[in-house]
Formats: C-alpha cells, sequence, structure tokens
C-alpha cells in the first residue's frame, strides 16, 4: 500500500517541462498565512487607501495583489499548521501550489515523518463527481468500495480518526455537482469529528466562511513565494528541465542573477507563484534572457491563466463566459481596462460599474452580466 500511494502522489507534472518530475526534487515547502485575509469586508474608500498606503510601502505594482487582503500576517510551515489537528480550508491563487501541497503532506504521511496513527487518502474532486453521482457523494461509502472494507471496518476506522482526508479543488466542482459535494464535505465532517480534512479552494471562489468555522475548519492561505523559495524553486526548475545537476545549477544561477537585477524587478515582482514562475523559467531557458516588454511576458500568463491552466486540469467553468474565445475574453478584459483608465479613479470599481461595462461591451442584459463577472472572478 505504501509503495502504491508513493507511486501516485511521489510525482508532479511541471509547467514546460514535458515530463512528470519527482516531488522531492521540485517541492517547495509551502508557507501559509494562519489568518484568511481575503475575507476581509471593506469599503471601497478603504480599499483605496490600503492601495494608495501600498504603494508607498512595496514602491510598485505588487501592491494591487494586496488590496483588500490586509497586512501579510507571520508565516508557517504548510506541514506545520497541520499538528494543530484542525480541519483545514486552504485557499490560494490558481497555480499557487495547493495541489502539490496536498501531495507532499500524503507522501510525509506515508513515510512516517508526519501523522503516524493516519491514512491519508487523497481525493481530486474533478474526478471524484461521476463517481459521486453513484452513491450521492458520499465519502464513506466511496471508501467502502475503494479500500474494500466492511461498513463496520469503516466505521472503526473514523471513529478512532485514522484517516486524513485531503480533498482538492472545491472550486472546480460546479453548479448541483458542487453543492451536493460541498454538503458532504460538511456533513462528513459532522459525522466524524474524530477526523481531520483538509479542503482547497482558489482564494476567489471560496465562500460560507461562518458555516465553516462551526466545523472546527481554520482558514490558511498560500503564501506567495518569498526570495528563498524562488532560489529554492529556480533551482529545482533547471536541474529537472537540463536533467544534468550541474548544468541545471548553473542555468538557475544565471536565471537568477538576471531575475534580481534591478531592471527586473517588474518581473520578479509577477513570478512568485509556482506557475508564474515555471513560465518565467521557461521563458528563460528558451530565449537565455527576459522579455524586453513585459507585457509579452503578461500575455503568456494570461494565456496560460485563461485558457491552457483549465483545460490542463480538464475544468470547465460555467455560465456565459466559458463560451467566448480566449480572444474575446481578451478583448473584453482590455474594454474594461481601457473603461478604468479613462477615470480618475482607475484601479478599483464597484460592482455596478464593472456589469455596466461588460453588458455594454458584450452586448448583453445587466443580469447575465452579472453571471460572466462572477465567471471571471473564478
Amino acid at each position: 500500500m505504501e509503495q502504491l500511494i508513493q507511486r501516485l502522489h511521489s510525482t508532479m507534472p511541471l509547467w514546460g517541462v514535458d515530463h512528470w518530475v519527482p516531488l522531492g526534487d521540485l517541492f517547495v515547502d509551502v508557507n501559509i498565512l494562519e489568518e484568511l485575509s481575503s475575507s476581509n469586508k471593506s469599503e471601497l474608500d478603504d480599499l483605496w487607501q490600503d492601495f494608495t498606503t501600498g504603494m508607498q510601502e512595496y514602491s510598485g505594482d505588487r501592491s494591487l495583489d494586496r488590496i483588500g487582503l490586509g497586512r501579510e500576517r507571520q508565516r508557517v510551515s504548510g506541514l506545520e499548521v497541520l499538528a494543530k489537528n484542525t480541519n483545514l480550508i486552504v485557499v490560494g491563487k490558481p497555480g499557487s501550489g495547493k495541489t502539490t501541497y496536498l501531495q507532499r503532506v500524503v507522501s510525509e504521511c506515508n513515510v512516517g515523518n508526519l501523522q503516524t496513527h493516519r491514512i491519508p487518502v487523497l481525493i481530486k474532486l474533478r474526478e471524484f463527481v461521476d463517481d459521486g453521482r453513484k452513491f450521492a457523494y458520499s465519502f464513506k461509502c466511496y471508501f467502502e468500495r475503494c479500500w474494500q472494507l466492511s461498513n463496520a471496518e469503516i466505521n472503526l476506522i473514523f471513529n478512532q480518526g485514522r484517516a486524513l482526508l485531503l480533498l482538492d479543488g472545491l472550486d472546480e466542482v460546479t453548479g448541483e455537482d458542487g453543492k451536493n459535494i460541498t454538503k458532504q464535505i460538511k456533513q462528513f465532517a459532522r459525522s466524524y469529528p474524530q477526523l481531520q480534512v483538509i479542503v482547497t479552494c482558489r482564494t476567489q471562489s471560496f465562500t460560507g466562511e461562518v458555516d465553516w468555522k462551526s466545523l472546527r475548519f481554520s482558514f490558511v492561505e498560500v503564501a506567495d513565494f518569498n526570495q528563498v523559495q524562488v532560489r529554492s524553486f529556480a533551482e529545482h526548475w533547471f536541474k529537472a528541465v537540463i536533467q544534468d545537476e550541474s548544468a541545471g545549477l548553473k542555468r538557475s544561477h544565471e536565471f537568477l542573477n538576471q531575475l534580481f537585477l534591478e531592471t527586473n524587478k517588474p518581473i520578479r515582482d509577477l513570478a512568485i507563484t509556482p506557475i508564474l514562475l515555471s513560465l518565467t523559467c521557461a521563458v528563460f531557458h528558451q530565449t537565455g534572457k527576459f522579455y524586453s516588454k513585459r507585457s509579452k511576458l503578461y500575455e503568456e500568463g494570461l494565456e496560460l491563466l485563461l485558457e491552457q491552466w483549465d483545460k490542463s486540469r480538464e475544468i470547465e467553468r460555467d455560465e456565459i463566459y466559458r463560451d467566448l474565445s480566449l480572444e474575446r475574453k481578451l478583448e473584453l478584459l482590455s474594454y474594461l481596462a481601457v473603461k478604468k483608465f479613462e477615470q480618475p479613479q482607475y484601479v478599483l470599481f464597484e460592482q455596478e460599474e464593472i456589469e455596466g461595462y461588460i453588458a455594454e461591451f458584450l452586448g448583453i442584459e445587466r443580469r447575465n452580466s452579472r453571471a460572466v463577472l462572477r465567471a471571471i472572478e473564478s
């Protein structure tokens, strides 16, 4: 069983690499912000004050990332936070390392370095949907079938708290499936409080904080890479791509020397998540330099996140937005940007304002533009 778990979860795909790489060769420990900053509620004037203050603190566009998120809090290791023995909602940006984090937890449990009294079980919720429909999305029935154990044996394991349930990608199940699975997660946590449950979700897609807290769920947010993590990730990335440790290290040092030049600070501010740092590494690996125009890197990053990311994970977002081509999505976002830059306060917007621009551009009614806005948010 241990060998099977390692085979299933000890490797990962890497953006820009055409083969799977060992998790241990690449994984950089994910730090987590202990308080869910994205749940803060603020008025537009307060957010604008945060932005102008952030511009003074960060002296650049980095403050845009922190609008409405509050101050960055003390970081703790992603593995260390598990020792608190509470259920967790782990939120983060697309490509921030949430799935890799869960894989690392499984691997560490499997080799006896973490939660030695528990059996780790990782379920990718987008793959659970088809099986889940067969037994009303019951995790207990799912385990009985997968583990080929009796109801009594399953109850014994659960009541003794001998399982660690890792559920990846709550935002990736939508519509009625998503509602039913969310309901079952809560019911499962309520029925078996001895177990530990960890759920990952995109930051912008998560709602319903109060209800989750009543079930012993704590909220943590995957933090952006710091400088040490950027350096470590880049070294691992180039070694994995070149498949020669000496040559990989040499290339990574060339990359890092360029990245940490003051002239490349805007690019460095962008490359703070695994997916965008991978994209930056891939560009440098192909060209030996960064794009002379930063907008080119933004363009490739947008294409990656708008189209290739969901496609590579076989995710379908619902609503009208799903049916727009990549070019049409980019045109829509460009239109919104132009409309905002025409305003004195061009960074933030009221929901009604942006819905009006969307309806105007797509030629649809306001109630439909709200659905498009929700899809863009997710």
